[in-house]
């Protein structure tokens, strides 16, 4: 998931510059799209995603075997969602899976009461559906949330996922089991893009989360867009061409692979904090 160069990062803990750039643009958008999926809300993710990329560079010169450094970075990631960063916006919500339900089936509204133009609804819609998948995430306690992000979304094998979360195989079996369970079940019977008999429809629910700012009119907190593959009537038809079981991972690997530039602000901020010998590994030449 995240992959780092083992020459690369011999340069950049010898001081070159520019392969510590390359480190964090190699490392930026898969810890973007980790932190995103582990806190639902892109300002938190871009806080979180900063806080892992200094910790990556700052002790890469604690890492033993640099041919692992991937692993490596990922395990550091882990870390840091599940078991250091502070509760995030959506968090503090403390989501419920039947809490959510109850959300989403109050203020249902038609589509066309939202105002919005052809291409600005399109958008709407998507930004509704992402911000939805996430907010489903967030209704697990973290220890679950992680191993169904690494499992189903992200799909490592058990083996892998275990090792990066440093638990046994099969506790994670275990973890991955129990949210895969409540992650199927509310899908199958709240999502109308998983299954056409359930009353939530992404389109109904663009009034309300314009009126309740959670999303905002014409703009793409995910970086969806008016064209491309995510349309949500392709999503539909894919999603329910497989069995219900396999429904709700398809749903959530869905979602695009979200675009970030906190590497840029992540270089500025290191480039700041160096003063010698106030960081590992990390110099200009």
């Amino acid at each position: 998931m995240i992959h780092l160069n083992p020459e690369t990062v011999l340069a950049a803990r010898e001081g070159d510059r520019a392969a510590l750039e390359e480190i964090v643009r190699a490392a930026e958008r898969p810890v973007y799209n980790l932190a995103l999926r582990m806190l639902a809300n892109p300002a938190d993710a871009e806080d979180a995603s900063q806080e892992i990329l200094i910790k990556i560079v700052t002790h890469l010169g604690s890492l033993r075997e640099v041919e692992a450094a991937g692993g490596w970075a990922l395990r550091v990631a882990c870390r840091h969602l599940v078991h250091e960063r502070r509760r995030g916006r959506v968090e503090a919500m403390r989501l419920t899976f039947d809490a959510f339900a109850e959300d989403l089936a109050d203020g249902a509204a038609p589509a066309h009461e939202s105002g919005l133009s052809g291409a600005e609804l399109s958008l709407a819609i998507k930004e509704v559906k992402i911000g939805c998948t996430l907010a489903m995430l967030v209704c697990l306690g973290r220890d679950l949330r992680i191993a169904y992000v690494l499992g189903d979304v992200f799909e490592l094998t058990e083996t892998e996922a275990a090792a990066v979360l440093e638990i046994a195989p099969a506790t994670y079996r275990q973890r991955l089991k129990r949210a895969r369970d409540r992650v199927t079940a509310f899908v199958a019977r709240t999502c109308g893009i998983a299954n056409d008999k359930a009353a939530c429809r992404c389109d109904r629910r663009t009034t309300p989360a314009l009126a309740q700012g959670r999303i905002t009119r014409g703009k793409a907190a995910f970086g969806a867009t008016v064209h491309g593959s995510d349309d949500i009537r392709d999503v539909q038809d894919q999603i329910r061409r497989l069995d219900q079981g396999r429904r709700a991972a398809a749903l959530m690997r869905s979602n695009p692979d979200f675009p970030s530039e906190i590497g840029k602000l992540t270089l500025q901020v290191l480039d700041r904090m160096h003063d010698g010998d106030a960081m590992t590994g990390f110099g200009k030449t």
